[in-house]
């Protein structure tokens, strides 16, 4: 009887390994300025985690190439890599730690990088399976000045904070 109850132990914990999951998707951040709002979309998503579904830990990484934005605005493209100064930080990157699912909500936590400056972010959303994998969306409002950058500008208009990031990405076992 002890070895029934020790095999379905371990039976368990073998259910509960990581899994492996390559991910693609985009990034949309939606801003505004006195006159109106505007959106630019990126998607360079790109990264490799590793995925305890069971206990919610995570590891790897996913990266956006910041060069990437696309805003229907050339000007506005070119001055958003200036201010992310492109040429030392070409990648913003995502360390994944944690991701808990609760149904089809979840929320993704890790460290993100942007133009140097590292901080923790949480990234709340939904997860639902589809095929193999996973889709995740979610999103989280961010300040310019939490990552040390300034906002940009043209003349007397600035664009405000706080600017709303949205993620959409896929997942599959790898």
């Amino acid at each position: 009887m002890r070895w029934g109850a020790l095999g379905a132990f371990l039976l368990s914990l073998g259910l509960a390994q990581p899994v492996q999951y390559l991910v693609e998707g985009r990034v949309t951040y939606i801003a505004s300025y006195t006159l109106g709002r505007f959106e630019g979309v990126n998607t360079s998503v790109r990264g490799v985690v590793r995925w305890n579904s069971q206990t919610g830990e995570a590891s790897g990484q996913v990266c956006v190439d910041l060069r990437a934005f696309n805003s229907g605005n050339p000007l506005r493209d070119a001055d958003a890599r200036g201010v992310f100064d492109v040429n030392r930080f070409p990648q913003s990157c995502l360390e994944v730690e944690r991701l808990v699912q609760n149904r089809e909500e979840a929320a993704l936590s890790g460290i993100l990088e942007i133009s140097g400056t590292r901080r923790p972010v949480r990234i709340l959303g939904r997860l639902v399976r589809e095929g193999e994998g996973y889709r995740f969306t979610g999103g989280f409002d961010t300040r310019f000045s939490e990552w040390r950058l300034t906002p940009p500008s043209l003349l007397f208009l600035r664009v405000n904070d706080p600017v709303e990031v949205r993620l959409e990405a896929y997942a599959r076992p790898r």
